[in-house]
């Protein structure tokens, strides 16, 4: 790494500049550029990751209208040439210029070896004209992007939110959609800026996302599809927005027909083939309780928001696909109508995947919201599958602010999921309830491991510390009423979802193989089970319902459940 390269091109982009009396600083080192925080006067590079724990000599070049006059109070060299020794994101240099009037002026100078993403540009809720730059490790910065942004999301993007979310859509100079490949991603116009702005570790919504990808199996039409996914791909960046430095940010793909691979709407004969809706609300019709009638000329469907057709393009648009899988898991009062129609309304080995996957993460807020479904070609398989979305809220995290950290006895740590497609899967006269235990199995013994999740979440905020961005980040955003006002501790959140993990997995263990009717939790299902439901309905010994002295889902406690516990006694 001690070499010096002598061509060098230095870029001269205004999105990259500290403002320096009338004049613009523009700093490149070893020809890549930096970025400012004018408030702050500090300057940030992304350089490979092979320069950390490296002695490197690089140039350090300005433009015309500025002079970088000394780095830690030594002259530069003649040919600009500088030693950087032990490179680390725990350091800083002094960068000391000079404007063209003279001026001079101290930057602080760091290292990272994330991306660096500059938006400029003024942004609301509705989309408005920006320009995007991107630098990758050791590389001059892309060109300037013309793009129309906006704020993004639902609770976190309400009026008193800082670290806000970001919707990217690439646009040629004349307003057209322009499709672009970033950070070795797909090619697209559509592009996702995720603050992880409750996420006191910024990586569960993406470390999850990868979990998942890695894990799920993929869905029915994937032999006619390979390139369809049911996760977003992305990386971790840092977001500067005009001259202010912004913090971590995951930058994503977004979930859509293309990333699904969707057989497209026949626009010449309105034709409906995919179809993809989002559940935004927690309710019992996004539950698959109960469906409600529906209207088609309207975008939105008891908390389903359509997503393809784009009802700005297609409408009316068609529910009856979604109606009917919904419809299907309302009307199973009994496991035998589950037990016939799941599988024709629903691609079941994701289905089952995704139970196993927000049962071990805890993503309750993921049970009925924050689930793209979707339709591959509903004029040739009505099949309902799933993709995951926003998993912020998981793994010992809660987005409420008077509980974001619950603990592992709380209440709901260990429920049935609300979800009637999934809850179905924990009775023991289930069809799938034996595949649904050999998967997690399954999974356990392999991505799911306590040691692959340790170190999967560990490696991702390991990253951040090395790179110095979990400082700058704490730096940025401490105590933010983003945060609730919690300090943000890069290390003692690691040492809380190692924590975390390590207890849960093994009393998930137990849970999962629960059998539904062992109501006294004893390990095994006998008479003392039936004296157990006899006990609270003849002396109330429990006067709030229990999901777990209700063996037969029926959400009441009563004579139904000792038949329930009869019959697994009688026909183990």
């Amino acid at each position: 790494m001690n070499k010096i390269f002598k061509n060098f091109v230095f870029l001269l982009l205004s999105m990259m500049c500290c403002s320096m009396g009338n004049a613009k600083v523009v700093l490149s080192i070893d020809n890549c550029p930096t970025f400012c925080d004018s408030a702050a006067c500090s300057l940030l590079v992304s350089v490979p990751q092979q320069w950390f724990g490296a002695t490197v000599t690089a140039i350090v070049a300005g433009n015309e209208g500025c002079q970088v006059l000394m780095i830690d109070d030594v002259p530069l060299a003649d040919d600009g040439s500088w030693v950087f020794n032990d490179i680390s994101g725990e350091k800083s240099w002094k960068i000391t210029c000079s404007d063209a009037q003279g001026c001079q002026k101290d930057y602080s100078l760091q290292f990272t070896f994330l991306p660096i993403v500059a938006l400029e540009g003024d942004f609301g809720y509705d989309y408005t004209g920006g320009t995007v730059v991107i630098a990758e490790p050791g590389r001059q910065a892309s060109e300037l992007m013309t793009a129309r942004v906006k704020w993004r999301g639902n609770t976190t993007n309400t009026p008193e939110k800082h670290k806000r979310n970001y919707s990217i859509q690439f646009v040629y100079p004349n307003g057209e959609k322009q499709n672009r490949k970033i950070l070795g991603m797909r090619r697209d116009n559509h592009w996702i800026l995720d603050a992880g702005q409750a996420d006191m570790a910024r990586i569960r919504n993406r470390v999850a996302t990868e979990l998942w990808i890695d894990m799920a199996r993929p869905p029915h039409y994937i032999d006619q599809n390979p390139d369809a996914l049911t996760g977003v791909r992305g990386e971790m960046v840092e977001l500067f927005l005009g001259d202010e430095y912004r913090g971590i940010y995951a930058l994503t793909e977004a979930m859509d027909r293309k990333q699904l691979q969707l057989v497209k709407h026949d626009t010449i004969n309105n034709v409906f083939h995919g179809g993809l809706w989002k559940t935004n609300e927690f309710n019992g019709v996004a539950g698959f309780r109960w469906a409600e009638e529906y209207n088609d000329s309207l975008p939105m469907y008891c908390g389903f928001e359509t997503k393809y057709p784009d009802p700005d393009e297609v409408m009316p648009t068609s529910y009856k696909v979604l109606y009917d899988a919904i419809n299907a898991m309302g009307m199973s009062g009994t496991i035998y109508y589950y037990n016939y129609h799941a599988n024709k309304y629903f691609d079941m080995p994701p289905v089952i995947d995704y139970t196993i996957f927000y049962l071990t993460l805890n993503a309750n807020d993921n049970s009925a919201r924050n689930i793209y479904w979707f339709c591959h070609d509903r004029a040739v398989d009505p099949r309902l599958s799933l993709a995951v979305w926003d998993l912020d809220a998981s793994v010992g995290q809660s987005w409420s602010p008077a509980d974001w950290r619950p603990p592992l006895t709380a209440y709901d740590f260990f429920k049935l999921p609300y979800n009637w497609l999934f809850k179905m899967m924990f009775h023991n006269r289930s069809r799938y309830r034996q595949e649904f235990l050999d998967r997690y199995d399954e999974l356990r013994a392999t991505w799911l491991s306590e040691e692959s999740l340790v170190g999967r979440y560990s490696d991702a905020i390991d990253k951040l510390i090395e790179c110095g961005a979990a400082a700058r980040e704490e730096q940025r955003w401490n105590g933010d009423s983003d945060l609730y006002g919690h300090p943000l501790n890069f290390v003692e959140e690691k040492q809380y979802i190692t924590e975390w993990l390590t207890k849960r997995l093994p009393l998930l263990d137990t849970w999962i193989h629960h059998h539904i009717c062992d109501v006294n939790n004893d390990g095994v299902v006998t008479a003392a089970d039936i004296t157990r439901i006899y006990d609270v309905l003849l002396f109330g010994v429990e006067p709030q319902y229990n999901e777990f002295l209700d063996p037969n889902f029926d959400g009441n406690i009563s004579a139904a459940d000792i038949t329930s516990i009869y019959d697994a006694l009688l026909n183990p």
